[in-house]
C-alpha cells in the first residue's frame, strides 16, 4: 500500500495544484484511463470543499488523501465541515449547468464513495478500481 497525502488552502487556485499532485502520486502506477479518472475524482472533490464547506472560508484548508492498493486508488478529501452532508444530486440542472454535477460524477465513476465525520470536519472519499501497471 503506498499514501500520501497533502495540506492545500481553501481557495479555487488551489484545486489545479492538488490536481497535479494526484497525478503525480499515480504516475506509471495505474492505467491512463484510470489515472483520468482519479484527475477528475480529485478536481470534484476538492471543488466541492472549497465551495460547499468552511475550507472554502478566509483561512480556510482541506488535506487530499491519496492510496493505491492492487489498483484501487482511495481518493479522499478531509474538509473542515459544513452544515449539509454531502448528497448526490441525482438531476444536474441541465447541460448548460456550471455546478450541481459534482457527487453525481463522483459516483458514475467510482466503485463506491461516501463520507465520515473527523475531528476536524468530515472526509470524502471515493474508490477508483483499475488494473495496476
Amino acid at each position: 500500500m503506498t499514501r500520501l497525502s497533502r495540506l492545500f488552502a481553501g481557495r479555487r487556485d488551489s484545486i489545479s495544484q492538488a490536481r497535479a499532485f494526484g497525478r503525480a502520486f499515480i504516475a506509471d502506477r495505474v492505467p491512463d484511463e484510470v489515472a483520468g479518472l482519479v484527475e477528475l475524482v480529485v478536481s470534484e472533490l476538492c471543488t466541492n470543499a472549497v465551495e460547499h464547506t468552511a475550507s472554502g472560508e478566509d483561512g480556510g484548508s482541506y488535506v487530499l488523501e491519496l492510496e493505491l492498493q492492487d489498483g484501487q486508488v482511495r481518493v479522499a478529501v478531509v474538509d473542515m465541515g459544513a452544515l449539509t452532508q454531502p448528497a448526490v444530486n441525482d438531476e444536474p440542472s441541465g447541460p448548460d449547468a456550471v455546478s450541481g454535477r459534482g457527487l453525481f460524477i463522483v459516483e458514475a465513476v467510482s466503485k463506491a464513495w461516501g463520507s465520515e465525520p473527523v475531528r476536524v470536519g468530515r472526509r470524502v472519499w471515493a474508490d477508483v478500481v483499475g488494473a495496476a501497471v
